[in-house]
């Protein structure tokens, strides 16, 4: 038996290090350690649950983080019952909604799956009856899944309620398995996805698979994220999605070869809400900002890891193809907003202004000039600090991109990485919209309702910045725009 010391360090060690950044930043962060990836997304007594990875002194745990409009975050406090069960590497928590299984005899359970180190295809399975607060391991039961001989890097489970059963999915290598199973313990090997996936690279490191309607026809496909840590649009690590079909045993995806939820390399490792559908709510997307790519040509950057704002996700048709549509969540602090009255910009005439972050800038532009002598190269948005960092966000007209652009990068590190992300679109609308949130340690930027997302983790290392609207070789009409502080 434990003496209350050792309750108590145990309960110290849980804790530790949840807490909320809330200053210059409109993301999750932590304070006193150091920030992973979100494990799961729930919704759960009338508010977010976010569970996610974080370590202390190197040493990794799992935290829990609620929140009534996924912006603004707070520590749930969360224990284990022995130590034992608060180490284990949770990858996957799923809610028994239907109370179909012997965790859930009293109350809807949660139930988490953690993998084993060392025993590829062995799976602990912890349980929670009062939310979250205060977890079980189920000891005498191990979840044994055969042919495994690489580790599983990820996992994800949820109820099909077509077929009344359980449907877990695992990640090991460039496979993605689908197995089945009547109450959580026992698992039927379905099908596998993955080989024909054209273009794999790096390594694969975590999965997500949702049902989504189609926003015109209400038809229902399936979406399955994979992270990768190389291989993006712009180099580095990203989140690859695919949309097909799924029986309830083989998903089949229309096409092999991946799209990327971000066009930028600092999205990573993202999860959208669990039984959305059931909870009634929209499917969310929250990911890492993080790019492997600074490690790999060693570029210093010092700034928090922070998850991304929450984005709401939408699956059209467009282009004859399948997209999904990413728009991020409104903010509900108090802001101070400020409205751009309709203005040109050209070289000699810009607008410029002194602001502190965090802020969200919301432009309109008239393209409809595009085509003909005098439409600006180039438009959007020039951040810089005191000290002289400085980041461009905007569009290439001429070339037909979205972009954002780290000068410093290209000076310091000219044979490595120029720093520059871009997004392909030529655009076919009169009008250009963009929205970008930027706060102390990143920027993100949402363009064409949704469609283009660029994401970037950069250091600003001060909250108050020069904010310059550009038009550069040419001339272009902002035709509305506003500037939201918080």
């Amino acid at each position: 038996m434990k003496s209350p010391a050792t309750i108590l360090l145990l309960i110290l060690l849980v804790f530790w290090g949840c807490k909320q950044e809330a200053a210059d930043s409109l993301h999750f962060s932590l304070e006193d350690s150091e920030l992973q990836n979100p494990i799961a997304l729930i919704y759960s007594e009338n508010s977010y649950q976010l569970f996610f990875d974080y370590t202390v002194d190197g040493q990794k745990k799992c935290g829990l983080a609620e929140s009534k409009d996924l912006v603004n975050w707070s520590d749930k406090p969360t224990k284990f019952e022995s130590e034992e069960a608060g180490n284990q590497n949770i990858k996957t928590v799923v809610v028994d909604w239907n109370q179909t299984t012997e965790y859930s005899a009293e109350t809807s359970a949660l139930i988490a799956f953690a993998t084993v180190t060392n025993q590829p295809g062995e799976l602990t399975v912890l349980y929670s009856v009062d939310n979250g607060s205060t977890w079980q391991q189920d000891t005498e039961n191990t979840v044994v899944l055969a042919d495994f001989y690489e580790p599983i890097q990820d996992l994800k489970v949820f109820w099909n309620d077509e077929a009344q059963t359980w449907i877990m999915l695992t990640l090991s290598g460039y496979e993605v398995r689908f197995y089945s199973s009547p109450d959580l313990k026992n698992w039927e090997y379905l099908s596998q996805f993955g080989d024909d996936v054209a273009l794999k690279s790096g390594q694969w490191t975590s999965i997500d698979f949702f049902p989504m309607e189609m926003a015109e026809t209400n038809e229902t496909k399936w979406v399955l994220f994979i992270s990768a840590d190389s291989g993006s649009p712009n180099e580095g690590s990203g989140v690859q999605y695919f949309v097909g079909s799924f029986d309830s045993y083989v998903y089949q995806a229309s096409h092999n070869k991946p799209k990327w939820i971000d066009h930028g390399s600092d999205l990573y490792q993202a999860v959208v809400l669990s039984d959305y559908r059931i909870v009634n709510k929209k499917p969310f997307l929250i990911g890492t900002l993080y790019n492997s790519i600074y490690e790999k040509f060693s570029i210093p950057n010092n700034s928090s890891t922070e998850f991304s704002l929450a984005r709401q996700l939408t699956l059209k048709e467009k282009f004859y193809d399948y997209y999904l549509i990413a728009e991020p969540v409104q903010a509900t602090a108090k802001t101070t907003k400020e409205t751009i009255n309709e203005t040109e910009l050209t070289d000699g005439k810009s607008i410029e202004k002194n602001l502190n972050l965090p802020i969200r800038i919301d432009l309109t532009f008239d393209v409809n000039s595009r085509l003909y002598l005098g439409m600006a190269e180039s438009f959007g948005v020039n951040i810089k600090t005191k000290e002289g960092k400085e980041l461009i966000l905007g569009y290439q007209a001429e070339r037909r991109y979205f972009y954002i652009a780290d000068p410093s990068i290209q000076r310091d590190f000219p044979d490595s990485w120029d720093g520059f992300y871009y997004a392909p679109y030529v655009t076919n609308e009169p009008e250009l919209d963009m929205t970008l949130i930027i706060d102390q340690n990143s920027a993100e930027l949402f363009a064409m309702n949704g469609l283009i997302s660029v994401s970037r983790k950069f250091d600003f290392k001060d909250n108050s910045v020069q904010l310059q609207l550009f038009g550069e070789q040419g001339k272009v009409n902002l035709q509305e725009g506003s500037i939201t502080q918080f």
